[in-house]
């Protein structure tokens, strides 16, 4: 990987594809508008392996794993500046790891902070106000959530690598 770029107070939001590419769409969204600057790229041959190839002109191209990369957007007001993990999948095998060592890599950047975000399955109307849950490692960050009005997630789980990676960043605290 490239030498690290110094960044303010940086925060990470990482994405993956989950339920209906709500975390996966809104990244790339991030990257659209902020016009974000790719930094980094996690060689993950040992997570994923080939499921597919496409197929252009009837001719089949070569099989490619899912790509993990990172971008980052500084803040012209010099606050924090962001960088995000957008990752084309969860890799089967190998969660734990893999979170550990882009925890490893984010604070060599500096990341003060750890985002996740997905859908999350309730039962709601869809005339119904769209709810924000949200969950914290620490209890200042939890007084932060509660301030913002967010719904605290009391009790439960956060699957798939938007769990883990927070879990992964908690440890590392």
């Amino acid at each position: 990987m490239p030498e690290n770029p110094p960044l303010q107070h940086p925060w990470l939001v990482a994405v993956w594809p989950g339920m209906g590419h709500v975390a996966l769409n809104a990244g790339v969204y991030l990257l659209a508008k902020l016009s974000m600057t790719l930094v980094a790229e996690f060689e993950t041959s040992e997570l994923f392996d080939v499921d597919q190839v496409e197929v252009k002109d009837g001719i089949i191209q070569p099989g490619r794993r899912p790509r993990n990369r990172l971008f980052i957007w500084t803040d012209p007001k010099k606050k924090h500046d962001l960088v995000v993990f957008l990752g084309e999948a969860q890799p089967p095998i190998g969660k734990y790891a893999f979170c550990r060592q882009l925890i490893s890599h984010v604070q060599k950047l500096g990341v003060e902070r750890v985002f996740t975000f997905a859908a999350m399955a309730t039962q709601m109307h869809p005339d119904h106000r769209s709810r924000v849950f949200g969950a914290a490692t620490d209890p200042e960050s939890l007084k932060e959530l509660k301030r913002l009005e967010l719904e605290i997630l009391e009790d439960g789980n956060i699957g798939g690598l938007n769990g883990v990676l927070l879990g992964a960043a908690r440890e590392s605290d």
